[in-house]
């Protein structure tokens, strides 16, 4: 049975994506958030949507959001300080649960604490951070079969000032996590004492990734059973990258400028984005012989994160995912994935 679908944060910057893009795919979300008055403008510009309040200072007020079969897509961050009311929202209600988080603590959460007991789907991470990884580490391994033991992923982007790109939300999430335990997968999930770095060819340039936490370290082994180890690189940082992998205190934060997110807030460039996005993921044998590699390319991260939520959530509302902790493979078959993250703006590319 179809659910509804309801977007909670809806007018932020990512929740007003998401909601077009969901309208564009014809489907009538409930669009949910603290101010009313900005619902009301949005669901009017829509088409006339239905509309809820709702805070996660109030857990009331989020639950009564959604019932069993909805699918409740939450794009309110940092996750880590605000996503709680959702998630807890989702499981009690047996609602389906789809979020835009990049934060690896809160992705940990959800696959190990709430993953076990929930009675639906919870499909964390599902945007720039981490789908495109999840599909070309997929892609890599499907290529080599049994033989791929190591998958390691790399995330660029390009084409624009980066962090004058990101959303106030964003960057408070960097803030939130540029310091937060990281943990990687070999064998099993391993917390790391300090980060690492390795190269990536990137469009015919070497680029350097900081290793990090992410969605791939639980989601693709749990799709590629013989897949021994998983490692995750941002490479987003540049001159701050070899500082903070030898642990140098406020190495990413110097970078990043977190002393400024304040006066940062609210200050995402208006106009059309010149942010381009490169994903890259090479698979070793267990000898670590190079097996093959999968580039993927697209634009802006955040159109790509609105598009990819409308996909999963128009998909979830139809019945077409299972229980529990999912990653975006187990979740809706790699051929699905690979043709749903091609309509949100990415897709693969000749290295």
């Amino acid at each position: 049975m179809a659910g509804r679908i309801v977007v909670f944060g809806a007018t932020g910057y990512t929740g007003t994506l998401t909601a077009r893009a969901l309208v564009a795919q014809g489907a009538r979300p409930v669009l949910a958030g603290r101010d009313t008055t900005a619902l009301a403008a949005l669901a009017e510009e829509l088409g006339g949507l239905e509309t809820a309040r709702a805070d996660v200072e109030e857990p009331r007020s989020v639950r009564a959001l959604v019932e069993h079969d909805d699918v409740l897509v939450t794009t309110v961050g940092p996750f880590l300080e605000y996503g709680h009311a959702a998630l807890d929202a989702a499981v009690d209600a047996g609602a389906h649960y789809i979020d835009c988080t990049g934060e690896p603590p809160f992705v940990r959460e959800v696959f190990e604490s709430y993953g076990p007991k929930a009675r639906s789907a919870l499909i964390t991470a599902f945007g720039y951070d981490y789908v495109p990884g999840n599909l070309a580490g997929a892609l890599a391994l499907d290529r080599v079969g049994e033989d791929g033991f190591r998958v390691d992923v790399g995330y660029f982007v390009g084409g624009g000032d980066l962090w004058r790109g990101l959303t106030a939300g964003s960057l408070r999430s960097v803030a939130g996590v540029a310091t937060a335990q990281m943990y990687t997968f070999r064998g099993r999930i391993h917390d790391e004492a300090r980060p690492r770095v390795r190269d990536f060819e990137v469009g015919g340039r070497s680029r350097i990734g900081l290793s990090i936490g992410a969605s791939e370290h639980f989601a693709l082994p749990a799709s590629y059973p013989a897949l021994y180890e998983v490692n995750v690189y941002l490479g987003w940082f540049g001159r701050a990258t070899r500082l903070a992998a030898r642990g140098r205190a406020g190495a990413i934060g110097a970078k990043v400028g977190l002393g400024a997110l304040a006066r940062l807030a609210g200050r995402r460039r208006s106009g059309k984005s010149t942010l381009t996005s490169r994903i890259v993921a090479v698979a070793y044998d267990a000898e670590g012989a190079l097996l093959t590699d999968v580039h993927l390319s697209g634009g802006d991260p955040y159109e790509f994160t609105a598009g990819a939520l409308s996909w999963a959530a128009c998909q979830a509302a139809q019945g077409k995912v299972e229980s529990g902790a999912l990653g975006p493979v187990a979740a809706f078959g790699l051929s699905e994935l690979e043709a749903g993250c091609a309509m949100a703006g990415i897709a693969r590319v000749t290295g």
